[in-house]
């Protein structure tokens, strides 16, 4: 089939342009992340929006190297979440956006562009969803730990860092301001066990 006349050249826009917008909302929270004084998980928020970015970018690459007609522009139509920027909302909107994205979205894609005979852009759109399942289990945690106000604690001993100075401790909760540097504990890293990914 011709790439110009395939749903996969509106696939890629579509996922392109929703990519975009996810990204554009995760930096939204980062910031507000920021505000509440959540340094690490502000960092963390923006470097998943980098990374939506850096697969729009993929797709918007893959996109003009197939399009024989450059000035043409892809018409597409799609429902986009205008979801809250405040972590207490955000994290969990977002994190059911990622796994519709990453269990049904993608997916689907992958398989229309399969079925059209583009098996480097399906391949393609299942490692986008790969990576949309990993995000949608960091989301997912932090929401559930925000929610239940136990970002910074566990009922077992975990290693905490904080992310200014590297200090770490192992113990059932962070500290209220980092004894090596002073920092808050918005600055310690959630440890992968609390994030399940």
């Amino acid at each position: 089939m011709e790439f110009s006349q395939s749903q996969t050249k509106k696939n890629m826009a579509r996922a392109f342009a929703g990519l975009c917008q996810d990204s554009a909302r995760l930096k939204f929270m980062s910031i507000d992340a920021l505000n509440e004084e959540m340094i690490y998980i502000s960092t963390l928020l923006k470097r998943i929006s980098e990374e939506k970015i850096g697969q729009a970018k993929r797709l918007y690459d893959l996109i003009n190297e197939n399009l024989e007609n450059k000035k043409d522009n892809i018409v597409i139509e799609a429902g986009y979440p205008f979801q809250s920027s405040k972590i207490k909302i955000g994290l969990e909107q977002g994190s059911i956006t990622e796994e519709f994205e990453s269990k049904n979205l993608f997916p689907q894609f992958a398989k229309i562009a399969k079925d059209e005979g583009f098996e480097n852009i399906s391949n393609l759109f299942l490692l986008i969803a790969n990576v949309s399942q990993t995000n949608f289990k960091i989301l997912k945690s932090l929401a559930e730990n925000y929610q239940n106000k136990t970002l910074y604690k566990d009922k077992k001993n975990l290693q905490w860092t904080c992310c200014n100075c590297g200090n770490t401790i192992t113990q059932k909760q962070s500290w209220k301001n980092c004894p090596l540097c002073g920092k808050n504990k918005g600055f310690t890293i959630i440890p992968k066990e609390k994030l399940e990914f």
